[in-house]
C-alpha cells in the first residue's frame, strides 16, 4: 500500500530506488567496578586519539572531495574530542567511584542528548547527532565494536534511517546513495549539508520513516518538495519518473544557459542573489550564477557553542564569503538573534513571546561589545570585496540612528589605529514590520538601500506565528494587505532613489516574481537553488506589463483572488514549462500537480 509521508526537503531533486535501512549501532555498554584507574584511564585516552586521527583522516577526505568548507564540519566534531567536561567526568567516576570509564562516556551522551533534544532552537537540536557520533567512535575503539557504514553499498538505493552521523554522510558512497530520506535533523544540519553538496536529493524531518518504509521498498524522495512516496502505484512511479526526466532536463537546460544579468524581455535588470546561512553554501551560489549575497545571516556563528566568537573568527568568515564573490556584492546583516534563535553563549533568558521580544537590534543596542566586535569584523573584512551592512528588525528611527552611531564609533576606532577598511561602506535597513513601512520614507533618508524580509512582515503584519501548525493556512504571503506593504516600501524607496531588495521566501517563488518587480523591486534575493528558475522566470516578464499587473493585484480584495490571478499569468509564460516542452510531450495535469 501507497504510504506518502511529509518532511521538508534540504536537497533538491527527486531520487527513486529501493529502501536501504541504515541504523546507528547502539553499543551496550555494562557497569563494572575496576581496580586500576590508571590503566583504565590511558585506554580512554588511547581511544580519543585514535578518534582524533580518524576523524582528521575524514576531515582531509572531504577536503579532497568537496572542498575545505564542507570539511569544516569535522572541527566541531574534535571539539568534542577535547571537551574538558567529559574527561572530568570519566576521571572523577574513575578515581572516586571506580567505575569504568566507558560506561561515564556512555552516561554522558545520554545526558547531553536528552538535553540538547529538550532545547527550543532547532539548530541545538540538529547538534544532537553530533555529539552521539563522536561518543559512539569513541566506545566503538574502547569496546572493539564495529560500527556500520555507508561507504560501500552495494547497488543504488535511498538511505532511509533515524538520522545519519556526519562522519557517515561524509562518506557516502555517493555512487549508490541516490537519495536520502530521515527522521532527524533540518535545513542546518550536517547532513542536509553534506546532502546539499554531493547533490543527493534529501528529506529530513519525517516522522518514523523507518517504521513504514521496509528493506528493499520502492521509495521517492522529492528533495524539492519535501515528500516522501513509499510503496508507490504504478500511476505514481510513472508520474514522478517522468517529472524526474523533466526536472533534469529543465535545470540543465537552465544551468547552461549563458550566467548574465536577470533581465525582462524588455531590458528592465533585475539582478537575483542568493540568501546564505553558511560559508559551504557560498560555491553553489557562484554555481548556480548568483549575482551577490543578498543576506548573508550572520547567527551560525553564534549558535551552537559555549562560547562568543572571536572577533578573528567572524572577520575570517565574512572576508572568505566577500573574496569567494568579489567584486558581486555581500549584504552582511547584523546578529539577528533571539526569537526561535537561542544561543547558548549569549545572556537570553526565556520570555513569554520570543518573537516580539528582545531579539535582533534590539539585543545589540543592549548588548555593545557584542555589537562591536561584529561590526568591526565586518568592517575589516570590507577591504577584500564589495561589502554591504544591514540591520534587522528596525522598527523605527531612532533604532536605526542608534544602531548607525555605533557603527561610526567602531569605524573612528579602527581609523585611529591605522586598520584599513571601506570608508563608503552601504548601509541598510530590513522593512520587517508594519511601522518600518509607515516610516519608510524617513528611513530611507538614512539609509543607502531597504531589504524586504517578507517572513517576518507577513508575521507581523497578519499576526500570525508562522511556526503554529493550527492557523498556518492563515500565513499568507498573497494577502492584499502584505502586497500594499510591500509596494508602499517600494515607493518609498524609489523616491529617495535607493535600491530595494526582497530577501524572504517570496523572492524565490516564481508566482509573486512579476508582482514584485512590478512594484519597483530592485532585486531578488533567495535560497540559490531557487535562482535559475526565477531567473527564467523574470526573463518571460516584461517589465511594462508587470507595473499594470502589480497595480491590478493591490486592488483585488482577498489573498485567494490574488494567487489566482498570479497563478494564472505564471501558467500562461512558465519559463519551466517551456523548457520541459523543449524536450518531453507528455501531459501534464492541469493543477501542475501529481
Amino acid at each position: 500500500m501507497e504510504v506518502v509521508l511529509k518532511g521538508e526537503g534540504v536537497s533538491p531533486g527527486i531520487a527513486i530506488g529501493p529502501a536501504l535501512t541504515f541504523r546507528v549501532n547502539t553499543i551496550d555498554v555494562t557497569k563494572r567496578k575496576i581496580k586500576n584507574p590508571d590503566a583504565e584511564l590511558a585506554r580512554f585516552d588511547r581511544a580519543v586519539s585514535e578518534v582524533r586521527a580518524e576523524l582528521e583522516r575524514l576531515r582531509e577526505q572531504t577536503a579532497l572531495a568537496i572542498g575545505e568548507r564542507h570539511a569544516d564540519i569535522f572541527k566541531a566534531h574534535l571539539l568534542l574530542l577535547d571537551d574538558v567536561t567529559m574527561r572530568e567526568e570519566v576521571v572523577r567516576f574513575a578515581r572516586e567511584e571506580k567505575i569504568n570509564p566507558e560506561y561515564v562516556v556512555n552516561d554522558v551522551i545520554a545526558r547531553y542528548t536528552k538535553m540538547l533534544s529538550s532545547v527550543d532552537d532547532p539548530r541545538f537540536r540538529e547538534r544532537t547527532q553530533d555529539f552521539v557520533d563522536v561518543g559512539n567512535r569513541i566506545l566503538a575503539r574502547m569496546l572493539n565494536a564495529d560500527l556500520e557504514s555507508l561507504d560501500k553499498l552495494e547497488h543504488p538505493c535511498v538511505i532511509v534511517a533515524h538520522d545519519v552521523p556526519p562522519s557517515d554522510a561524509a562518506r557516502l558512497d555517493r555512487k549508490n546513495a541516490v537519495g536520502i530520506a530521515i527522521d532527524a535533523g533540518g535545513p542546518t544540519s550536517h547532513t542536509a549539508i553534506l546532502a546539499r553538496a554531493f547533490e543527493i536529493p534529501a528529506v529530513v524531518g519525517l516522522r518514523f520513516v523507518g517504521s513504514y518504509a521496509m528493506p528493499n521498498d520502492t521509495i521517492i524522495v522529492d528533495g524539492t518538495r519535501g515528500d516522501v512516496v513509499i510503496r508507490p502505484t504504478q500511476e505514481t512511479l510513472a508520474k514522478y519518473d517522468a517529472r524526474k526526466v523533466r526536472e533534469t532536463r529543465a535545470r540543465e537546460a537552465l544551468m547552461a544557459a549563458e550566467l548574465k544579468p536577470s533581465v525582462t524581455i524588455d531590458g528592465h535588470k533585475v539582478p537575483t542573489m542568493a540568501n546564505i546561512e553558511l560559508p559551504e553554501e557560498v560555491a553553489h551560489s557562484i554555481r548556480v550564477g548568483a549575482q551577490g549575497i543578498g543576506l548573508f545571516r550572520t547567527e551560525y556563528l553564534f549558535l551552537n557553542r559555549r562560547t562568543l566568537p572571536t572577533e578573528e573568527e567572524q572577520y575570517e568568515a565574512y572576508a572568505a564569503a566577500v573574496q569567494a564573490m568579489n567584486p558581486a556584492p555581500v549584504t552582511l546583516r547584523t546578529l539577528d538573534i533571539g526569537g526561535d534563535k537561542i544561543a547558548g553563549a549569549l545572556p537570553q533568558g526565556p520570555e513569554d513571546n520570543p518573537q516580539l521580544g528582545w531579539r535582533a537590534i534590539r539585543f545589540c543596542l543592549e548588548k555593545p561589545d557584542i555589537f562591536k566586535a561584529q561590526l568591526r569584523a565586518m568592517l575589516r573584512a570590507s577591504v577584500h570585496g564589495n561589502i554591504q551592512i544591514m540591520f534587522p528588525l528596525i522598527s523605527g528611527l531612532d533604532e536605526l540612528l542608534r544602531a548607525k552611531n555605533v557603527l561610526k564609533e567602531v569605524a573612528a576606532d579602527l581609523e585611529r589605529r591605522g586598520i584599513q577598511f571601506n570608508k563608503k561602506i552601504a548601509v541598510g535597513s530590513m522593512i520587517e514590520v508594519p511601522s518600518a513601512v509607515e516610516l519608510a520614507d524617513v528611513l530611507a533618508r538614512e539609509c543607502d538601500f531597504f531589504s524586504i524580509g517578507t517572513n517576518d512582515l507577513i508575521q507581523y503584519s497578519l499576526a500570525v506565528d508562522r511556526g503554529n501548525e493550527r492557523i498556518a493556512q492563515m500565513y499568507e504571503p498573497s494577502h492584499p494587505a502584505v502586497l500594499r506593504l510591500i509596494r508602499r516600501a517600494a515607493r518609498a524607496a524609489k523616491a529617495a532613489r535607493i535600491p530595494i531588495s526582497v530577501c524572504g521566501e517570496m523572492a524565490g517563488d516564481p508566482i509573486f516574481t512579476e508582482a514584485l518587480i512590478g512594484f519597483g523591486i530592485t532585486s531578488l534575493s533567495m535560497s540559490s537553488v531557487a535562482i535559475p528558475l526565477v531567473r527564467a522566470e523574470i526573463s518571460h516578464i516584461r517589465y511594462s506589463l508587470a507595473k499594470r499587473f502589480a497595480l491590478r493585484t493591490v486592488r483585488m480584495g482577498t489573498g485567494t483572488e490574488i494567487l489566482d490571478a498570479m497563478q494564472r499569468r505564471s501558467k500562461q509564460r512558465s519559463a519551466l514549462e517551456e523548457y520541459l516542452d523543449m524536450f518531453s510531450d507528455d501531459e501534464h495535469d492541469s493543477d501542475g500537480k501529481l
